[in-house]
């Protein structure tokens, strides 16, 4: 068979192509969104990081503060404990008073404080701003009463940032069920035999990797993340978009159906939700109570679907209200179900 020979030019945009293509490979675990501020005064250095400018509802967002100061002086960090403006400190991790090295040589102290933060609402939220006290350091033998000279004394601020918090109820969010790209690109066909068509192709497929790249980076995937975490994560995103007034009872009631449809499938081994009626017969048969208190919401769903009777708001508000409780119910028959698989 005779190998066709390459056109001038062919091979170079070929290769060129290809040099894209690895670097999409490549690139995408390079964190290119996260926000650093950084002051300085003097000798003293107050850096923030802040690991991304956008995230999920309920995905945990790490902001780091550092200061570096002259071995003279000292830091006291914010004591922050339960919450920061609207977003819930789930983890914090604090070091104090570490050697520093610095460029010039001069001896200088570290403090360090990294706070895991996690928002239940969607849209714009704020990071509010965060104060650091510099003072002078007070030696061991020092009295206790003995004033401080505040005139030394200081204090940094961050400025306040904005963090997109994204839904998580968009199918194409679920990565149990992966879309193709939106709005495909048709390559342009040359109807006469030609040798120009590879460039056309190749450039095609290059722009169609790159939105493709894109898009995936933006939606992130969520491999790995349990049921009951992306369960709870679909549940808080649901009662802030009901709160806002965003949904309609009949579309709230719904989307809790498939949300716990969603999971009990998951433990029937399915890849998709199940129907009301296979949900509450597998429940009944494990877990009578649960599919007891499932039954009046599961129902009204398919009323709404495929009856259109209207669901109230008062219902839709109280099933939200006890949904923790059965997410905890569920999350018990999980474990017991995956204990008794490994007995």
């Amino acid at each position: 068979m005779n190998r066709r020979q390459w056109l001038p030019g062919e091979r170079m945009m070929f290769s060129g192509c290809m040099a894209v293509l690895l670097c999409l490979v490549i690139s995408p675990g390079v964190k290119a969104d996260a926000i650093v501020q950084r002051q300085t005064d003097g000798p003293i250095d107050f850096i923030l990081r802040v690991s991304d400018s956008e995230t999920l509802i309920a995905e945990p967002l790490q902001v780091e503060l550092e200061v570096i100061v002259p071995s003279e002086l000292q830091v006291v960090l914010p004591a922050l404990e339960e919450s920061l403006g609207d977003w819930e400190i789930v983890a914090k991790e604090v070091r104090e008073d570490l050697p520093h090295a610095v460029a010039d040589g001069t001896n200088s102290r570290r403090w360090w404080m990294r706070l895991t933060l996690e928002c239940l609402q969607t849209g714009e939220v704020e990071i509010p701003s965060i104060e650091v006290q510099t003072l002078p350091r007070q030696s061991e033998s020092r009295s206790e009463d003995v004033a401080i000279d505040w005139d030394q004394a200081g204090s940094l601020v961050t400025q306040p940032i904005s963090i997109g918090v994204l839904s998580v109820l968009s199918e194409s969010a679920d990565p149990m069920k992966p879309e193709p790209i939106a709005d495909a690109i048709a390559l342009p066909v040359d109807s006469a035999p030609s040798r120009s068509w590879l460039p056309a192709v190749v450039v095609g497929l290059v722009v169609m990797l790159v939105a493709g790249a894109i898009g995936l980076l933006r939606i992130r995937s969520r491999r790995g993340i349990s049921d009951s975490v992306w369960a709870r994560r679909r549940v808080a995103d649901l009662q802030s978009q009901w709160q806002k007034q965003k949904l309609s009872a009949d579309e709230c009631v719904c989307e809790l159906s498939q949300i716990h449809r969603d999971w009990i499938g998951s433990m029937m081994g399915r890849e998709s939700a199940v129907s009301s009626e296979e949900a509450l017969a597998w429940l009944q048969d494990s877990n009578p109570a649960i599919a007891g208190n499932l039954r009046p919401m599961l129902t009204r769903a398919d009323e709404v679907s495929f009856a259109g009777i209207s669901a109230p708001p008062t219902e839709a508000d109280a099933w939200l209200n006890q949904s923790s409780d059965w997410m905890d119910q569920m999350e018990r028959l999980q474990i017991q179900l995956e204990q008794e698989a490994k007995a």
